[in-house]
């Protein structure tokens, strides 16, 4: 008995770890079939309409992302060979969560943003109630002198403020402030910051302009908002940084840069997100095109329509890299 009950336990514990990773398994492979109507096999043609379409990226200046950051490439056949996070079973719902004040006019680019964001991902975003700024601690603020400004410490909203708040049915949940951010020794700031698997994000409107100033000053921050917004999200859904093409899945440093990506996504990071979300290629680029269009964004609603054109056989769009 005393060797038997070793070897018992071991069997007990080999044939548990079997079925658990079977069960992985099997919940991987049913995922992949999930996702028709647009499997990944369906996704290759569109991925090839839109590959012309793409501006590659040219060399970036010595304060880009890519000048002090070395992402690594990947295509969308080696996303789901990476088992990515996604709205999924009952986890199908993106929360935002308002962080501190806001103006009118940020309350305003806050519904927008959710608006946009349903039609990004193909998928309910709620908001929910404001959260006070007190929630966050003074050791995990600063201020910074020369800037004139307060931050806020983004590690702490994601771990302590977010994670916990996760609704059962949340595919990700996102902080939307009006705070500035920073991630942490070293940094001066970021637009935003989101987990690859923890499902939390957070971002700032806090350096995109002043959107009570003009209408022009409204859209500015705006389309910056829905820029960094997205991006974020997609992080949140296991999207890196792209290094392909142009792509809202770009990293930036700086809001010139921000400004020069486009916010539709390249040929690449387009399929990771209609597989992984469920969407209809056509039906997404139709819903956001009339989004920009109705918002006054008329150079990415441009972009959307060369996206639509892509989809039929008969047009030949033309490419962002000649817009």
């Amino acid at each position: 008995m005393k060797i038997a009950a070793p070897i018992l336990i071991l069997t007990l514990v080999a044939v548990v770890a079997f079925f658990a990773f079977s069960e992985r398994y099997a919940d991987f492979r049913a995922g992949l079939s999930e996702a028709d109507p647009q499997s990944a096999e369906r996704l290759q043609p569109v991925i090839e309409r839109f590959r012309p379409l793409g501006a590659p990226l040219g060399e970036p200046g010595p304060m880009d992302w890519r000048a002090t950051h070395n992402d690594p490439k990947q295509t969308f056949k080696q996303y789901l060979r990476s088992r990515p996070v996604r709205p999924r079973g009952r986890r199908d719902t993106i929360y935002v969560q308002p962080l501190g004040e806001f103006t009118e006019q940020e309350r305003k680019i806050v519904e927008l943003t959710t608006a946009f964001l349903s039609a990004y991902f193909n998928c309910e975003v709620k908001v929910r109630n404001d959260l006070d700024a007190s929630i966050i601690p003074p050791h995990k603020r600063r201020f910074r002198a020369e800037m004139g400004r307060e931050q806020v410490l983004t590690t702490y909203v994601l771990r302590d403020v977010l994670k916990p708040r996760l609704p059962e049915d949340g595919a990700a949940i996102i902080a939307l402030t009006a705070m500035d951010l920073w991630p942490g020794k070293g940094w001066n700031f970021v637009f935003g910051q989101a987990s690859l698997k923890e499902r939390v994000g957070v971002w700032s409107l806090s350096r995109f302009g002043d959107p009570e100033e003009s209408e022009e000053a409204f859209r500015r921050c705006l389309l910056r908002t829905l820029k960094v917004a997205s991006h974020e999200t997609g992080h949140m859904f296991s999207l890196p940084h792209c290094v392909l093409y142009e792509c809202n899945m770009n990293g930036s440093n700086n809001l010139r840069e921000t400004d020069r990506h486009p916010l539709a996504l390249c040929a690449e990071c387009n399929a990771k997100v209609c597989w992984a979300t469920r969407a209809n290629p056509l039906k997404r680029c139709r819903s956001l095109e009339l989004f920009c269009r109705t918002h006054g964004l008329e150079e990415e609603a441009d972009r959307y329509e060369r996206r639509i054109a892509a989809l039929d056989a008969d047009r030949q769009p033309k490419s962002d890299a000649g817009r």
